[in-house]
């Protein structure tokens, strides 16, 4: 996938996609651009987190707080390295679920049970950049949420019935 394909998919500005990459927000894609007057290409899932990425933008999140609450959605919850054991990633597959950021310190990604990613999944509160969760009773004053099914079904080149006439 390009980025005019992303852009399309995603009804988001080929600009503000190129933001996303050119200031780095994204953990991974240092490594993207293959020279000038190249067109970057993307895994299906890399473009839902670039995707992801711009929208948060959109919403006024800073550049920080999305490198580092996409860090922390993308590091494996279990102790093996398998994608599903990915949040973010699970979220993209399954084409399901949240991400909220809790007062700009806190990151909170669940999906629901899905024939092909398995159990729900809660990560419940997670400190951004460490990953350690948040004991007690944890209720954020300030959150920012994402549902990330319609994104994911977007980048995917899928869309519910309901969009379709």
């Amino acid at each position: 996938m390009d980025l005019n394909e992303l852009a399309t998919r995603a009804t988001l500005p080929v600009r503000k996609l190129r933001y996303v990459l050119d200031h780095r927000i994204l953990p991974g894609l240092q490594g993207v651009a293959s020279g000038h007057g190249v067109p970057r290409t993307f895994t299906p899932f890399e473009g839902f987190a670039i995707a992801l990425a711009a929208r948060l933008l959109d919403a006024g999140v800073t550049r920080k707080l999305i490198a580092a609450a996409l860090g922390t959605a993308c590091r494996p919850t279990g102790s093996s390295q398998a994608p599903l054991d990915v949040p973010l990633f699970r979220a993209y597959t399954a084409g399901a679920g949240s991400i909220e950021i809790g007062d700009g310190l806190y990151l909170r990604l669940c999906v629901p049970r899905h024939s092909g990613v398995g159990n729900a999944l809660d990560t419940g509160w997670l400190l951004l950049e460490s990953s350690e969760n948040v004991t007690g009773d944890y209720t954020p004053v300030v959150r920012v949420a994402v549902e990330l099914g319609t994104l994911a079904q977007a980048v995917q080149g899928r869309r519910d019935d309901s969009e379709r006439t």
